[in-house]
């Protein structure tokens, strides 16, 4: 009867155990998320640029920061496997699909155009000099 009992015990412990891992594997793949990406990469980044690698407005915001001697994480959306993903979190949480999209100390600065007024208002400025 002893014996018996340690054999449920360790069966029910490495039940817990596996189902622990698996556990552990979904929280790792929703954290790995294309969602989670994309806050992570806002909130823990100074400046981050979704861009498009041959985008003529990307470049120009990048040009933009680069004047500014600024290094902003650029995350290149057409040289990812979950590009398209990300765009579609950025269409949700920003309401626009189109690139580039700047943040800046967590907040979002708009597109190309909305980046030059900013420098123009001065406001980028602002937004550089906190933290």
């Amino acid at each position: 009867m002893l014996r018996r009992s340690r054999l449920i015990l360790t069966l029910l412990g490495a039940v817990l155990v596996v189902l622990g891992i698996g556990n552990a594997l979904r929280l790792a793949k929703a954290n790995n998320s294309p969602s989670a990406f994309v806050q992570n990469a806002i909130f823990s980044n100074k400046i981050v640029i979704f861009s498009k690698s041959y985008c003529p407005y990307c470049l120009r915001a990048k040009r933009i920061f680069s004047e500014l001697n600024e290094k902003p994480y650029v995350v290149e959306l057409d040289l990812r496997d979950d590009g398209a993903k990300i765009q579609y979190v950025l269409l949700d949480l920003v309401g626009r699909s189109t690139v580039p999209q700047v943040f800046v100390n967590g907040k979002h600065i708009g597109g190309s155009d909305d980046l030059r007024d900013a420098v123009k208002n001065g406001t980028l400025q602002s937004l550089l000099a906190v933290r």
